[in-house]
């Protein structure tokens, strides 16, 4: 369970997960030098848009907070939420091999799924399987 996981936004202001309940929460850990990353970042966008029952939270792995604001600054993805793991804390919560790892938790805060690599988040299929779950 990770209601208390402690975020740490843009402004560089701490925040909990559980500080904005939701059906869902997508969690996706990626970094601006991952290409496949930067490739799914557009999907999640917009199943953020498309689904207001969930959260769609992008943890960056950057070294830096101004390398993820820069990335987000030139693309746009303006329906995500955007956090930096400065020290790597929250990554330590969670068992991730490589970049983009997502999360998928349920509104009981229970991670229930884990994706590693990219799919297409706002496909029909995802949304659907994400409703019958």
């Amino acid at each position: 369970y990770i209601d208390t996981l402690e975020l740490i936004n843009y402004k560089e202001r701490s925040v909990l997960l559980n500080d904005k309940p939701a059906s869902y929460f997508i969690i996706n850990f990626w970094a601006s030098w991952c290409a496949p990353c930067i490739k799914e970042m557009k999907s999640l966008n917009s199943l953020q848009e498309k689904a207001s029952f969930l959260r769609v939270i992008t943890i960056s792995q950057d070294k830096t907070l101004d390398i993820a604001k820069k990335f987000f600054k030139k693309n746009k993805n303006k329906y995500l939420e955007k956090y930096f793991d400065k020290d790597k804390k929250v990554l330590s919560k969670f068992s991730i091999r490589g970049l983009p790892t997502t999360f998928i938790v349920n509104k009981d805060y229970k991670v229930f799924a884990k994706v590693e690599g990219i799919i297409e988040w706002d496909s029909k299929q995802f949304i659907n399987w994400l409703n019958e779950n």
